[in-house]
């Protein structure tokens, strides 16, 4: 009879924990992804008020987690800050903190060098207006930390600020040099690059690199910084750039110029360097004038660096005004003109009306028409290239 009865009670059994399952699984909490957003409160500190971010130790801002369905997760928070309110499709912003604790706390001064940073970004060689009040927008950025789920955003605070400059000790380098295997004399020649008119930082050179030429650079001559010195290599040349033993390798042969930039990043220096395909040019009188819709007469390449870049022939006479196209610079930043029979760039010279009026007469090269420009670019032994009209 006891037999019977466990055998009755078994089926019973299960269906009441098979029912008790169910109802304990309905009860639980499904994550789904926040479609709503959630509250970023304003800082105590900076409700009606104008923070001088230099004097202010902190600012503390609060949020609570966003709704994920109601499941306890651990939540990442990223503050992003722009000079817009975010209402563009791509915002121009700036992370300043990242946390898991919904009470995140920026420094005064970690938020004014940000500032700082963001419009140096925006407005290259551009001075910031220090003591001047900036309205800044502030949300919160969330996803569940250590997964890509849960990307949602915060409402839109906007406080005001006055940021600072303050100059950092470390300083730009004044020169850049390079060196390689088809630079002038063999790994032996420092060529110096050109300093990019009012660009601290900012140099260029013009160099001819046969398949798989190999150079270095450096700040000073036989410094031999390398590929790992630079932050990025942008190739927009085709050069098909690599690192060979610390070398930057240029696969594909030809004329290329070399722009590398110093950015100044704390106590450190980040470089970048672009590869752009050379571009000599004749402008001004000698092409004509500088009339509005006036192209400037670009010279034509040697098939390398044993031959001479040569101008179309002058169309009218007057003082010789030519440059290096370097992206997208305004001309007179990569002018040069021809001193001694040797190519000198303009870099920081104050040239208001031309050279011969700002710079002297032995700096100004009269053209003729019917003359051209003969080039010698990138293989004297001292670095230094050289010109003629004729």
């Amino acid at each position: 009879m006891k037999k019977i009865l466990l055998g009755m009670l078994l089926p019973v059994l299960t269906l009441v924990l098979v029912t008790s399952c169910e109802k304990d699984m309905d009860s639980n909490p499904t994550f789904h992804e926040n479609t709503t957003g959630f509250v970023l409160n304003m800082p105590a500190n900076a409700a009606n008020n104008v923070l001088d971010l230099l004097t202010t130790d902190q600012l503390t801002f609060t949020t609570s987690q966003p709704d994920y369905g109601g499941i306890p997760l651990s939540t990442n928070y990223d503050v992003e800050i722009s000079f817009e309110d975010f209402s563009a499709e791509e915002p121009v912003y700036k992370v300043v903190a990242s946390s898991t604790s919904a009470t995140i706390k920026v420094s005064g001064s970690r938020l004014n060098d940000a500032v700082i940073t963001m419009f140096q970004d925006a407005n290259e060689g551009v001075t910031y207006p220090s003591n001047e009040v900036k309205d800044l927008y502030v949300r919160l950025h969330a996803n569940v930390n250590g997964m890509e789920l849960g990307s949602c955003y915060s409402n839109v605070i906007k406080i005001q600020v006055i940021a600072t400059y303050q100059a950092p000790s470390i300083t730009l380098p004044e020169d850049i040099y390079v060196c390689g295997s088809s630079i002038g004399t063999a790994w032996t020649t420092w060529r110096p690059m050109a300093l990019i008119n009012g660009m601290a930082g900012n140099f260029f050179t013009i160099v001819y690199l046969p398949n798989d030429a190999e150079f270095k650079w450096g700040t000073y001559p036989q410094q031999w910084l390398g590929h790992a010195d630079f932050k990025t290599i942008d190739d927009q040349a085709g050069a098909d750039v690599s690192d060979n033993g610390g070398n930057v390798k240029v696969k594909n042969g030809g004329w290329y110029t070399l722009y590398i930039k110093g950015k100044i990043n704390g106590e450190a220096i980040d470089y970048t360097l672009t590869f752009y395909p050379a571009q000599l040019l004749v402008t001004g009188d000698a092409n004509g004038g500088f009339t509005p819709g006036t192209p400037s007469a670009p010279m034509i390449a040697p098939a390398d660096n044993t031959g001479q870049w040569i101008s179309a022939e002058f169309v009218s006479g007057g003082e010789l005004r030519a440059y290096a196209q370097v992206g997208d610079f305004d001309w007179w930043k990569t002018e040069f003109t021809l001193l001694e029979g040797k190519v000198f760039w303009r870099e920081n010279a104050n040239i208001a009306s031309n050279w011969n009026t700002d710079m002297g007469s032995e700096y100004s090269v009269n053209a003729g028409a019917g003359q051209k420009l003969y080039l010698t670019v990138g293989a004297t032994e001292d670095g230094v290239d050289r010109g003629e009209v004729k």
